[in-house]
């Protein structure tokens, strides 16, 4: 697979290391997978290793579809409240409800992905 790769292997090499380990470290009490693969993304995200085939900012249908979606919707998130995906992850220890977002943000996750998409014209 290496092999065949033409893009910076070194780069996707390391983001994918920062993705996984996050995964370790990570709290996922019953925690919807796209949460889970979002919050691993959005440390990847902030060490400086998004690919560019990553669907830019906004992009995407739904909040929790996990990956670059999630991970972009929660930096969005985190801009707005400086710490919420640390937070968040708190929270996450013994278990996960959409209500962690209105505990946090006085918002529902609906609103928030609402808010995401118009701030970017999606």
């Amino acid at each position: 697979m290496i092999g065949s790769y033409t893009g910076d292997v070194k780069g996707e090499t390391t983001g994918v290391l920062h993705h996984e380990t996050t995964r370790i470290w990570h709290w996922n009490g019953q925690t919807p997978g796209g949460l889970i693969k979002g919050i691993a993304d959005f440390a990847r995200l902030k060490a400086g290793y998004d690919p560019s085939h990553w669907v830019k900012p906004g992009g995407g249908n739904r909040w929790d579809r996990g990956y670059e979606v999630t991970a972009r919707f929660l930096d969005y998130c985190n801009d707005l409240r400086n710490g919420f995906v640390a937070d968040l992850n708190k929270k996450m220890r013994t278990g996960y409800g959409d209500n962690f977002f209105v505990e946090l943000f006085g918002k529902t996750v609906d609103q928030l992905w609402s808010d995401y998409k118009a701030k970017y014209g999606n």
